[in-house]
This record gives structure tokens, C-alpha cells and sequence, in this order.
């Protein structure tokens, strides 16, 4: 960064972001405009999205989730083929809230694996 100063290549908002990390993880809080369809997915998939890191911050993210996955699910309930932009925003989104497909389950990571370099370290109370 010092060096950016130096050359009068520093820019704020690019080389010192601010990044907001919640102090808390509420989950989102359902907004009474969703339709009856998009509540029933709220409540089927509330718990996945707050699991996957999903707060309150991301209340407005959600209820869009839900209220276009009401779309799909009523176009294929009526037998008809939904949107393909649709279909890719929905895909977008799941990725996003930490639900759908492997690029999801990669930003979760993973629990780290013990140290194998000796087997006999649970035993020596390592």
C-alpha cells in the first residue's frame, strides 16, 4: 500500500475496502409481501441458508430466492417449462445463499482433516 501512495496509484476504495462482517448471525427475517407460495418456500428452506451463513443482512436476497422459486415450481405444477433465464437466476442465487451446487458447497469449505504425519498422536494426547 505504501508503495501505491507513493506512485499516486492508491485509490480507497479499491486498495482499503471495508469489508462488514455481522457481529451477529440472525436469520432473515420474512417480509409480509411474499405470496403464499413463496412463504412455503421461506419456511422449506430458512433453515439450509441460515446453516450455509445466511443472516438477516441477506433478508432481501432471500425473499427474491423464494418468490422466483415460487415461479418455477407453479410453471412446472402447470405442466409448462419455466424461463431459461429463469432457471439460471434461480441457479445463481441458490450459489449465492450457499444451497445449490458444488461452487456452493466449496465456498463452505470443509472441516480440516488431523495431522496423519503421526498416527499416534491421539493416543500421546497431541
Amino acid at each position: 500500500m505504501e508503495e501505491k501512495q507513493a506512485v499516486g496509484s492508491y485509490r480507497p476504495c479499491r486498495d482499503d475496502p471495508n469489508i462488514i462482517i455481522p457481529a451477529r448471525a440472525a436469520p432473515p427475517v420474512m417480509p409480509d409481501y411474499l405470496s403464499a407460495e413463496a412463504q412455503a418456500v421461506w419456511h422449506e428452506e430458512v433453515e439450509r441458508v441460515t446453516q450455509s451463513g445466511t443472516s438477516d443482512l441477506d433478508s432481501s436476497l432471500f425473499a427474491d430466492y423464494c418468490c422466483l422459486a415460487a415461479l418455477v415450481r407453479a410453471a412446472f405444477k402447470a405442466g409448462e417449462v419455466p424461463k431459461g433465464n429463469q432457471l439460471v437466476e434461480l441457479r445463481k442465487q441458490r450459489e449465492l445463499l450457499g444451497i445449490g451446487g458444488a461452487p456452493s458447497r466449496a465456498q463452505r469449505g470443509k472441516v480440516a482433516e488431523p495431522d496423519q504425519s503421526n498416527p499416534f498422536a491421539s493416543l500421546l494426547g497431541e
